[in-house]
């Protein structure tokens, strides 16, 4: 039963029962408390009734300094003493109230007047330091703001420090939070079998009684999730609901209030191999993954991985991405980022990448590699973002206990992966290129990346604000992500995908002079001297010349290490942005994190301008992609042709090599368009070949080869809805 009354009206009561029984017409009431705890209350009250109010700040003495001369309450904060007489005047003529927060509080339970003395006990026989934490609680509520408590809801909140939920407190807290005194102890005890945890009857020691109530509520989770009851034993099994609407477990609903942090705090009470709480069930039950969106139980935990391991090992990807999905949603939504969230997160693009190579050559036409890999919905470009995703996901298992499976099997599913099952990908990749070169015209009808401008010409006229993004080594997947950001942050504008075919060989001089606009351009590639050149109109373009080219024909050109904002006014901006080549050519050690934070950089600067700017049209272009390896590989070092005049790790070029040199050869056969007829370039395919001359550095990342990561590229359209 609640409360009749609330503290200001308890206390309204007792000032207008002294003024009705005072001798005085217009009285002193002189209230004692033994705390200070009520003076907001007795003053409020006092001034609702017509009472001047005082209080005595250091000494009651000070009370005495001013002569009443009207209905007065004098507020003592302390209490009374017998031989004190400075108010016998007003023990004689007024009133006077011996009333802490306790005793008052007491008043309020008129039906209850018996049981509530306890209120007043709670109070006075606390220790010091703990008086005014059950004053702060009896004060919330009994202040009259809401509704008012039932008096064994108070009495619990007094015993839990201002936590009403018993349970919830102890499943929380645990024992270092438990009251020292046995009588208290005893008390929660018995509101936790009142609550429904019959496991704690009969319970005296502090750590059973916490191990036992969370026992009971991980049975009771369990449960809500399928587990057959008659499996428990009978005092953990969960009394059925008679209540109207939702209810929840126990353990769910406390762990969807508590902040992140505390959240994962309880992700190492709940999910710590010591909290095996019904490992005995679970290791012999027969259906685990019917169980989880359970979080809670170590055991449930490992039975769903190595579970999930099995069915990785018999080649159900799909399923395993489906259920490490489904595990890291729930893990994820009760804990935050935790390790054990992270695994089943990494857990999900290692099952995807598996499937995807698994999987690759059933997508399409394998005589047509751009559509293979460049197909932006399909294309095999996934299983490089797969990649990407898996290695810069880290090795989360390292921040779990040792006992979970996953410390002892993580990581060799990552291994296997990318150190073997994706080479194994890349190489019959090179395998299909060549056979595709070497049967003829390899990419008719495809869109080339030097014909680029010719096909946009009618969008490049004067009067159309046009923004050039030319970003250096930016592969398929990565020009995906940005595409997907501009979307996600920018929703009011059209974002189109294309695959273009990009210069071979793919290296940024041959890439980016392809890409240069103008009204009239001729793009060729050709031996100058033994050494490989790019041309426009027959003349080599160095970053010089393209820069005056674009300048003299009304563009903007702005570097991204450059401090020029300036040049944005214009309504023709390119700009070129190279960081991602140089992070892949010179950062080596973890250039797939780098990648990532390069990317959300560029990201942000395109979003900014398109945001900031009114463009008619914007494009994010790549002169090249690049490819990316395992960090553990043994290079082969191979000889280039002694008819090669010029060398690189990745090509050779000269007049005279023959179909017998390394790798495939492009010469005018191949009908690229921009080679002269006495310019032959062998062009290696398999991608842990390098030529001996040049050494053997960039073993992770290298571009000027024939694998499609190189040279099928994605150029992304963005125009006004």
């Amino acid at each position: 039963m609640p409360a009749t009354k609330t503290l200001p009206q308890c206390a309204e009561d007792a000032i207008e029962t002294a003024i009705d029984e005072a001798a005085d017409e217009d009285p002193v009431v002189l209230w004692w408390d033994d705390g200070g705890y009520l003076r907001d209350i007795v003053q409020g009250v006092s001034h609702s009734l017509g009472c001047e109010f005082y209080a005595a700040e250091q000494t009651p003495l000070e009370l005495r300094a001013d002569a009443p001369r009207d209905r007065t309450v004098w507020y003592v904060p302390q209490t009374h003493s017998d031989d004190v007489d400075w108010f016998k005047d007003v023990e004689n003529t007024g009133g006077v109230i011996e009333a802490h927060i306790g005793k008052l509080a007491a008043r309020c339970f008129e039906n209850e007047r018996i049981q509530a003395a306890s209120i007043r006990t709670a109070y006075e026989d606390v220790g010091e330091g703990d008086r005014e934490q059950v004053a702060k609680t009896l004060f919330q509520e009994l202040n009259g703001e809401g509704g008012l408590p039932t008096l064994q809801g108070l009495q619990t909140k007094i015993v839990l420090d201002g936590h009403e939920d018993p349970v919830q407190f102890v499943l929380e807290h645990g024992a270092e939070n438990l009251p020292d005194e046995t009588s208290d102890l005893l008390q929660i005890r018995d509101l936790l079998v009142d609550n429904g945890v019959a496991a704690v009857d009969g319970v005296t020691d502090e750590d059973v009684l916490v191990t036992r109530t969370r026992r009971w509520a991980v049975a009771e989770w369990l449960v809500e999730e399928g587990l057959d009851p008659s499996l428990l034993d009978a005092e953990y099994r969960p009394e059925s609901s008679s209540g109207l609407g939702i209810s929840r477990p126990e353990l769910q609903s406390l762990l969807s209030k508590v902040d992140p942090e505390r959240a994962e705090e309880l992700a190492h009470v709940y999910l710590d191999p010591d909290a095996q709480f019904w490992h005995d069930i679970l290791r012999s039950y027969d259906d685990p993954w019917g169980l989880a969106d359970c979080p809670v139980d170590a055991s449930l935990e490992h039975e769903l991985w190595n579970e999930w391991l099995q069915a990785f090992h018999d080649g159900e990807y799909e399923t395993c991405t489906t259920r490490a999905a489904t595990r890291y949603q729930r893990l994820e939504t009760t804990y935050g980022d935790v390790p054990w969230t992270s695994v089943w997160n990494q857990a999900v693009e290692v099952a995807k990448l598996a499937h995807e190579l698994e999987t690759w050559e059933e997508r399409g036409d394998t005589t047509d590699i751009v559509d293979l890999y460049g197909d932006v919905d399909d294309g095999t470009w996934q299983i490089d973002n797969a990649v990407f995703n898996l290695i810069i996901s880290g090795e989360p298992e390292q921040g779990l206990p040792e006992e979970h499976p996953a410390t002892a099997s993580l990581d060799d599913l990552r291994t296997s992966l990318t150190e073997s099952r994706y080479l194994d990908y890349l190489s019959d990749l090179g395998e299909l290129v060549v056979d595709q070169i070497e049967a003829g015209s390899p990419f008719v009808g495809e869109n080339y990346a030097h014909q680029f401008f010719d096909q946009e010409q009618e969008h490049l006229q004067s009067g159309q604000s046009v923004a050039l993004f030319i970003v250096d080594a930016l592969r398929f997947d990565l020009a995906h992500e940005l595409a997907e950001s501009v979307r996600r942050e920018l929703p009011g504008l059209e974002v189109d995908e294309t695959a273009w075919v990009g210069t071979l060989p793919s290296d940024t001089e041959f890439g980016k002079a392809a890409l240069t606009p103008g009204s009239k351009f001729s793009f060729n590639i050709e031996l100058d001297d033994g050494e490989l050149v790019p041309e426009r109109n027959g003349r080599e373009i160095t970053n010089y010349q393209r820069e005056k080219m674009l300048k003299d024909d009304g563009w903007s050109y702005i570097m991204q290490s450059e401090d020029d904002e300036s040049g944005w006014s214009n309504t023709r901006v390119a700009y070129y942005w190279n960081d991602l080549d140089k992070a892949g050519e010179k950062e080596l050690t973890d250039f797939e994190a780098l990648f990532s934070d390069r990317i959300e950089k560029i990201s942000d600067i395109i979003c900014e301008k398109l945001d900031q700017g009114e463009w008619d049209r914007a494009y994010i272009l790549a002169d090249h992609g690049f490819v990316s390896l395992p960090q553990s590989i043994d290079l082969d070092g191979i000889y280039p042709p002694d008819e090669a005049e010029q060398v690189t790790r990745r090509w050779v070029a000269g007049t005279n090599i023959d179909e017998d040199a390394p790798g495939v050869l492009l010469d005018e056969n191949t009908h690229l368009g921009y080679l002269d007829d006495d310019t032959k370039i062998s062009v290696l395919a398999d991608p842990i070949q390098r030529f001996r001359n040049q050494g053997l550095p960039d073993a992770r990342f290298y571009h000027g080869g024939v694998l499609p990561q190189e040279f099928v590229l994605n150029f992304v359209t963005i125009t006004q809805e």
